[in-house]
């Protein structure tokens, strides 16, 4: 009789953990807070010499895509978004022109911050940049431990053709469907202004980030692999956290040595 009643007690508790499990709606599984609006505005600037007076022209263009926060410190925030939202390719400008790229961010609750790049590579399309005081409302998007299978059901936060608003980004499910070299890919819509933004697993955890789309058909989207997302993410965060933790060691060993007045 024992033995019966232990068995119906350990059925009730694994039927308890996984209601428990399935009862989570997206919204508190998926790290809205974690996106990122970003716009770049490209200063271009061309001057000439003509009979020994200098003149030049100014002009400016801008472009906007999707980006998700990957580590808050004290400071601000470290940011991914696509290499090539983050950096203008100066090989197509004109002869003589010279470009400064300006990088603004803006948060899911609105507020706007100025960012900087810390590092990125042209060849996987992935970028990091650093937000300066944006801490407040910031989430963290988690790394996967583990690779996508084909077939997975993912999700995608971004802003096609820059749909945003306080507290609105739109929400796309698809699926993984496989890799080649350094490219995973996916089925879900996009379009311009998704570039650089989050892919992630049914658990909200990060596996992708979206780059391109082909161009008939914006269903099939184009990500850096697992493998070479992890490993770049990683690498700069390890890099270019150790100036802002040597920072918080020595704002910590000054506020422990304050006086109160």
């Amino acid at each position: 009789m024992a033995k019966i009643i232990n068995l119906v007690m350990i059925i009730l508790m694994l039927t308890s953990c996984s209601t428990t499990s399935t009862n989570l709606s997206v919204s508190e599984i998926l790290p809205r807070e974690g996106y990122v609006y970003i716009k770049k505005i490209v200063i271009l600037r061309k001057c000439e010499v003509q009979r020994g007076v200098t003149s030049c022209v100014n002009g400016r263009i801008s472009s906007a895509g999707s980006g998700f926060i990957v580590k808050t410190t004290f400071k601000g925030s470290f940011i991914m978004t696509a290499s090539h939202v983050c950096v203008t390719n100066r090989a197509n400008l004109l002869s003589g022109v010279t470009a400064t790229d300006m990088i603004q961010v803006e948060t899911l609750e609105g507020k706007f911050y100025d960012a900087t790049v810390l590092s990125h590579d042209p060849d996987i399309d992935a970028c990091l940049m650093f937000a300066d005081n944006l801490v407040n409302g910031a989430e963290e998007v988690n790394l996967s431990d583990t690779a996508p299978v084909p077939g997975d059901k993912v999700y995608n936060i971004a802003s096609p053709y820059g749909i945003h608003y306080p507290n609105v980004v739109p929400i796309f499910e698809g699926r993984y469907i496989g890799e080649k070299e350094h490219k995973g890919f996916y089925t879900f819509g996009a379009g311009p202004g998704s570039s650089g933004s989050m892919i992630l697993n049914e658990d909200g955890e990060l596996i992708g980030l979206l780059h391109s789309v082909y161009r008939d058909m914006h269903e099939i989207v184009v990500s850096v692999d697992y493998g070479s997302l992890m490993q770049f993410i990683r690498r700069g965060l390890i890099e270019h956290s150790t100036s802002h933790h040597q920072e918080m060691r020595d704002w910590n060993r000054f506020s422990s040595n304050k006086v109160m007045l």
